[in-house]
Parts: C-alpha cells; sequence; structure tokens
C-alpha cells in the first residue's frame, strides 16, 4: 500500500473512531439520564456493548494501518 493511500485509510479510520466516540458519549449520557429517571435501560446497555464492540474493531484496524508490524518490538519496548 502506498504512504498516500495508508494516510487516508488512517484519517478515515481516524474520523471513523472520532464519531463512534462521540456516540457513546451520546448514548452513555442517555444511559445516565434514563437510569436517574428510573426508565428502562436494556436497549441502552445493548447498545453500549455493540458500540464498544465496534469501537474495538475499528480501533484493531487503525492500529494495524497505523502501527506496522515492523514496529511491533519499538511499542513492546515502551509498555
Amino acid at each position: 500500500m502506498g504512504i498516500p493511500s495508508r494516510t487516508a485509510q488512517i484519517e478515515d479510520l481516524a474520523d471513523e473512531l472520532i464519531a463512534l466516540f462521540l456516540a457513546q458519549a451520546a448514548d452513555l449520557r442517555e444511559y445516565a439520564q434514563a437510569a436517574s429517571a428510573g426508565e428502562g435501560t436494556v436497549h441502552l446497555e445493548r447498545t453500549l456493548r455493540h458500540r464498544e464492540i465496534q469501537r474495538a474493531d475499528l480501533y484493531r484496524q487503525f492500529e494495524q494501518a497505523a502501527f506496522p508490524v515492523s514496529s511491533a518490538p519499538d511499542r513492546a519496548d515502551q509498555i
């Protein structure tokens, strides 16, 4: 993959992560409001779990695109 297309892919993934984080924040706020009002939250809990799975998958994709395998030993040393 060329550098311009890799950069574009990373930017797209970052944009998707940002949008997902904002959606998660809105869901968390809605959950808190529903819980404090004594309303049912089962559908909100499912949504939160689903978005977290999406976020983890999307972040893995971002890591694969942004941090090539060749830099894996370098990252391990920093942890």
